[in-house]
C-alpha cells in the first residue's frame, strides 16, 4: 500500500502542484483524500472561496486514472449544476460556474461518488482546474473504494439478474433469482439522482421509463432491510 501512494503522489506532483500567491479566489483544499465505505450516493467536497469580491469560474477536468466503471458512476458540481464525469473525461469539456459571491465565504464544489455501481476497488484519482481568466486552482479528489464495496456489488444475486431490453425505449423487463427477497427496484442517472422507485414482488418486474430521457441509468434492487442486493447499467435509447 505505501508503495501505491508513493506512485499515485508522484504522478499528481507531474500535473504542477504550486499554488500562486494572492489569487483571487483558492481552493479550501489542494487535495481531498476520501474513503467510500458505503455502497451508496456520497459527495466529496471541496470548497470556492472568492478572496476580494464574485468570481465566476471556468473548469475542467485535467487528468484522471479512474477506471470506467468508476467514471460511469461519479460526477462533478458546481454552484450551478451537476456533470457526469462521462460528459467530461477524456473529451476536458469546459463547464462555466455561476457566480460565486461573497468573499471570504466557503461554496460549493465537489465530487459525486456512486459506489453501487462499481466493481473495481483501489485507489484513484481525479484532478480540476479552475480559472477565472486571472487566476488559476487545482482540486484534487483522491479516492479509495474497499473490497467490502465490491462485495456489495458483485454478488450471487448480481449475476442472476438479468435486464431487458438494453437498449430500452419506453419500459425493462427485470428477472432476478436467488434466496434474498426484493422489495424495492430503483432508477437512477448517471450523477445518482434518483428517477424512479417502484415496489415489487415475486422475483420479476415490468418497469416503465416513460417519463425519463434518453441516457445511461442504474437499476438498483433492495431487499426488505434497506440492503443493496444487486445493480445493473443499462441505456435508453
Amino acid at each position: 500500500m505505501k508503495k501505491i501512494f508513493t506512485l499515485l503522489f508522484a504522478s499528481i506532483a507531474l500535473l504542477g502542484y504550486n499554488k500562486a500567491n494572492a489569487q483571487s479566489f483558492t481552493m479550501q483544499a489542494d487535495t481531498v483524500f476520501f474513503t467510500s465505505t458505503s455502497a451508496t450516493l456520497q459527495n466529496i467536497t471541496d470548497t470556492v472561496t472568492p478572496a476580494t469580491g464574485a468570481v465566476t469560474l471556468k473548469w475542467s477536468v485535467v487528468a484522471t486514472n479512474f477506471p470506467a466503471d468508476w467514471i460511469a458512476v461519479s460526477g462533478i458540481c458546481d454552484n450551478f449544476n451537476c456533470y457526469g464525469l462521462s460528459s467530461l473525461w477524456p473529451s476536458g469539456t469546459q463547464k462555466t460556474s455561476s457566480s460565486y459571491p461573497v468573499a471570504g465565504t466557503n461554496h460549493d464544489f465537489h465530487l459525486q461518488f456512486n459506489a453501487s455501481g462499481i466493481t473495481t476497488v483501489g485507489t484513484y484519482y481525479l484532478r480540476c482546474r479552475l480559472f477565472n481568466g486571472t487566476d488559476t486552482s487545482y482540486a484534487t479528489f483522491v479516492v479509495t473504494a474497499n473490497s467490502t464495496v465490491a462485495v456489495n456489488n458483485v454478488s450471487k444475486m448480481n449475476e442472476e439478474l438479468s435486464v431487458y431490453p438494453n437498449p430500452a425505449t419506453s419500459e425493462i423487463n427485470v428477472v432476478y433469482g436467488g434466496a434474498t427477497e426484493v422489495k424495492t427496484a430503483a432508477i437512477y442517472n448517471i450523477i445518482g439522482k434518483t428517477m424512479a422507485v417502484y415496489r415489487v414482488n415475486d422475483n420479476n418486474a415490468n418497469l416503465s421509463l416513460e417519463n425519463m430521457p434518453a441516457g445511461i441509468y442504474f437499476l438498483r434492487l433492495v431487499n426488505a432491510q434497506g440492503q443493496i442486493v444487486a445493480t445493473r447499467k443499462f441505456t435508453k435509447q
